[in-house]
């Protein structure tokens, strides 16, 4: 008797409580390794932490009280256990999280994302910075500080070249190459996130420079520095950075734009 509640509803129950512990330690060991805003925003780690060391003791509880009573043999009812697609499913995303380490979205998620790429964008706390600035007889002392939402924010309220044309820039973000880019631009690029990795939408500046290929890889971080000039042909921006500079940069701690 009480090898078959162990093998129906028994087993059935205490396989689900490990399953989902397992979930919850992995979303409370991507908190402490500083990983988590890798996909979700930052707004929502307080809540996602809680909930899950919540459901973690839940957990515990539940297989402690299962065990007991299969071992008393007072288990009745319950839910069977069947091989399914959703089960197959759950234990190849639990295992696919364990093996693979924790990392940013891409440049292949921006290019399935490429259609939003700098799409409508809601004005960044410093856009009125923005273009409050250009207006002033130390634009240049300014500008410089702006990150790469500031300046598509900007594009978005004001999309004639000669505003920006001269401006300095001076960004970070990864390589991305849109397909439809011309061969001698790239995009110095980051991902806005509202909510989490799910609904993230790339943003960027384009780049002239060519030969980029020889010396950067897509995805690798850069600190671009340089001026605005017409884009020119092949580039739906207003304007291009003409780089001054393009080095090698880490990766920040937050990667994403929080939207």
């Amino acid at each position: 008797m009480r090898f078959r509640a162990l093998a129906g509803p028994g087993l059935a129950s205490l396989a689900t409580y490990v399953g989902i512990s397992l979930f919850n330690v992995y979303a409370v060991s991507l908190y402490l390794n500083g990983q988590l805003t890798l996909y979700i925003h930052p707004r929502y780690i307080l809540f996602t932490v809680a909930l899950n060391a919540a459901s973690l003791l839940a957990c515990c509880v539940g297989f402690v009280v299962t065990s007991w009573r299969v071992a008393n043999g007072t288990i009745t009812g319950g839910i069977a256990l069947r091989p399914s697609l959703a089960l197959l499913v759950a234990g190849l995303v639990l295992a696919a999280a364990y093996a693979l380490p924790a990392s940013t979205l891409s440049s292949s998620t921006a290019a399935q994302r490429a259609d939003n790429l700098n799409g409508v964008q809601a004005p960044s706390p410093r856009t009125g910075d923005t273009l409050s600035a250009f207006g002033a007889g130390d634009a240049l002392a300014h500008t410089p500080r702006l990150a790469i939402e500031d300046w598509v924010s900007a594009f978005g309220l004001e999309p004639d070249p000669d505003y920006y044309e001269g401006q300095e820039v001076d960004v970070v973000g990864f390589v991305f190459h849109p397909e439809d880019a011309p061969r001698d631009v790239f995009y110095v690029s980051r991902f806005v996130v509202t909510c989490c990795a799910v609904d993230a939408r790339p943003i960027g500046l384009p780049v002239r420079s060519p030969g980029w290929q020889g010396r950067f890889e897509k995805d690798s971080w850069v600190r671009v520095t340089g001026r605005f000039v017409e884009a020119g042909g092949g580039v739906p921006e207003p304007v291009a950075v003409e780089p001054r500079s393009i080095e090698p940069a880490e990766q920040p701690q937050n990667p994403y734009v929080v939207g």
